[in-house]
C-alpha cells in the first residue's frame, strides 16, 4: 500500500515550500515545494544541472542563502551524504568512524565495522589509499547509520561496483522504515526503482507531484526509468 504524501494526520513531515535558489543571475530552484512524511525510500530525478544537490544541500541545512520555508529545522535530526568528500590525508577508516562519532550525528560503529569486513576493507586502511568505489561506500555507510531519522543520499551509487551497488540496495531496505525517511537523488534509476515507494522529478527549478511507484506501473504500463525519461524529455507524465 503506497504512502500517501500529504493530510497524514500527525505526521511528522520533512521537506520545505516556495524554495528558490540562485548563483548570480541564473536561477537553479524557482519554487520548489515538498513535503513527505517520516518513512520510507523518496527519489528525486533530474537531468545534470536541474539543481538536485544544492536541494539536498538546502535541506541538510548546508545552505542558508535560499529563499522559501523548511518545514523541518532539527538539522541535527538530517544526516547527508554529499557527492564529493574531503578526507584529510592521513586519516584511517577508524579514525574517520569514530570523529563521525563524535563530532557528526553519531554512528553505529559496530554495524559500519561488520560492513567494511564484509566489503574487505580494514579498519586501519588509509581512507585515500582506497578506491573511489570503496570511499563511495563507506560514506554511504556513515551516512546510512548514523542516529538520525532522515537521510539524504546524493548519488549514491555512483563509482561503485555490482556487488557494493547490491551491498548498497540491501542495506537501505534493511535500514529504512516507518520511522526513517530516506531521500536519493540518482542518474541510476533502475538500480533504486524497486526500492523506492515513489519519486518526484525536478524539471525547470520546479518538483513535479509525488508519483507513487506502483502506481506508475499500473497506470501507464512503463516501468519508472520509461516514465521518468518521458517526463524530461517533455512527451509528459501520461496517465497522471
Amino acid at each position: 500500500m503506497e504512502r500517501e504524501i500529504s493530510g497524514v494526520p500527525g505526521a511528522k513531515l520533512f521537506g520545505g515550500e516556495g524554495i528558490r535558489k540562485s548563483f548570480g543571475r541564473k536561477a537553479v530552484l524557482e519554487g520548489a515545494d515538498l513535503r513527505l512524511p517520516v518513512g520510507g525510500i523518496v527519489g528525486i530525478f533530474g537531468l545534470n544541472g536541474a539543481g538536485k544537490t544544492t536541494l539536498l544541500r538546502i535541506l541538510a541545512g548546508l545552505d542558508s542563502d535560499f529563499s522559501g520555508s523548511l518545514y523541518k529545522a532539527d538539522f541535527e535530526d538530517v544526516g547527508y551524504m554529499a557527492p564529493d568528500e574531503n578526507f584529510p590525508p592521513d586519516m584511517t577508516v577508524r579514525g574517520a568512524v569514530d570523529f563521525f562519532d563524535r563530532f557528526g550525528k553519531g554512528a553505529d560503529g559496530e554495524a559500519i565495522f561488520s560492513a567494511l569486513r564484509e566489503a574487505n576493507i580494514r579498519e586501519k586502511q588509509l581512507l585515500l589509499s582506497m578506491s573511489l568505489g570503496m570511499r563511495q561506500y563507506f560514506r554511504f555507510l556513515l551516512t546510512v547509520h548514523c542516529a538520525t531519522s532522515v537521510c539524504l543520499f546524493d548519488e549514491p551509487f555512483t563509482n561503485l561496483d555490482v556487488n557494493l551497488r547490491a551491498r548498497v540496495a540491501d542495506t537501505m531496505i534493511r535500514e529504512c522504515g516507518d520511522d526513517r525517511l530516506f531521500l536519493v537523488t540518482t542518474h541510476e534509476i533502475k538500480e533504486i526503482e524497486t526500492l523506492i515507494d515513489g519519486f518526484f522529478v525536478l524539471k525547470g527549478g520546479r518538483l513535479s507531484e509525488y508519483y507513487p511507484s506502483e502506481d506508475v506501473r499500473e497506470r501507464t504500463g512503463k516501468s519508472v526509468e520509461e516514465f521518468y525519461r518521458d517526463a524530461v524529455n517533455g512527451a509528459g507524465p501520461k496517465g497522471f
